[in-house]
């Protein structure tokens, strides 16, 4: 990895500290780059402006929301486990992964170029990837019955609250996974 390549990631995790803590609009690009320890001229460098340093964040975060649907359909419940245990140990093992989760929620009720971040985050809605994997998990039986949108917004609001709790506490323990699968799993008596 070159020194800009660094320079540009080390503007990134400053920035996205910066936007957790006093969100887009109280976050000022003198302030990223003071932080940083770059001038204001080599942030200009990397970015053009707030936004862009913004919308660099939400792709990235983006990026890790993703899912393969796919595979996901092939066993709805062993996707699952999998996607909270990698997650689970994104949040133990790598803070930004962590302050992501954060700022990827915060994003939600900021108001900035609302057109390019309401397509970006419409790309990558976890409820529109995971209500047809919970769906197939229904009609497989491995999942409960119930609202699959109310299914998701349950096991995600969890991981998404644990993420918030890890951030704000790095040394909270992880629940166990089988806790948060309780929730979806269809359990026979």
């Amino acid at each position: 990895m070159d020194k800009g390549d660094e320079r540009k990631r080390q503007l990134l995790r400053v920035a996205l500290d910066i936007f957790i803590e006093k969100g887009y609009y109280g976050t000022s690009t003198r302030e990223i780059a003071r932080q940083a320890g770059v001038s204001s001229g080599l942030f200009f460098h990397y970015f053009n402006n707030k936004e862009s340093i913004y919308l660099e964040l939400i792709k990235i975060g983006i990026q890790e929301m993703k899912f393969n649907t796919e595979m996901a359909m092939e066993s709805p419940c062993n996707y699952l486990f999998q996607i909270i245990e990698n997650t689970f140990e994104q949040l133990e093992n790598n803070s930004f992964f962590a302050r992501m989760f954060v700022f990827m929620d915060n994003v939600q009720y900021t108001v900035v170029n609302e057109k390019e971040i309401t397509l970006l985050l419409e790309s990558a809605d976890i409820c529109k990837q995971w209500i047809p994997i919970i769906l197939e998990g229904q009609q497989r039986g491995e999942f409960r019955e119930g609202n699959p949108h109310s299914l998701c917004v349950a096991v995600f609001g969890a991981i998404q609250g644990i993420a918030q709790e890890k951030v704000r506490n790095p040394s909270t323990p992880l629940p166990k996974i089988d806790w948060l699968m309780d929730m979806i799993v269809r359990r026979t008596k």
